[in-house]
């Protein structure tokens, strides 16, 4: 069974896709730049900065803007997904395939009768986490 949750903390946490929606702006090091494009979240006022956990089939994914939740359910809804190289071959400075979200990702949850289990889930998740900006 799939769940999720929005868990809030004081600083910002990255996820394992922040590095490759959140493009730096203004720096060679991810970690140090001071501008995004998308911008990174803002916290919410007297709760901080929330994240979406889901429970997908056993494994834990975490996702820490609605730009992170949209694309990675743009991949995993298409029947045949893109490769890890593809994705990356988007991202203006890489770091390695392997260190891609997509090939990170589980393998249990790349299949797509897999994929058809946690996805209703993704979407009433990132429903709820819009909703804590509102």
């Amino acid at each position: 069974m799939s769940k999720y949750s929005i868990v809030y903390n004081k600083e910002y946490h990255s996820s394992p896709m922040s590095f490759w929606v959140h493009h730096d702006i203004d720096s060679n090091v991810w970690e140090y730049a001071s501008k995004y494009k998308p911008e990174l979240p803002k916290p919410i006022f007297s709760k901080g900065f929330p994240m979406l956990v889901i429970d997908a089939l056993g494994h834990e994914l975490r996702f820490s803007s609605i730009q992170e939740i949209e694309h990675f359910l743009e991949v995993v809804k298409q029947k045949n997904m893109p490769t890890s190289s593809q994705l990356a071959s988007k991202r203006p400075m890489s770091i390695g395939l392997n260190s891609h979200w997509l090939s990170r990702l589980p393998v249990k949850l790349k299949p797509w009768r897999n994929r058809k289990k946690y996805i209703p889930i993704l979407e009433d998740g990132l429903i709820a986490f819009i909703k804590t900006y509102s």
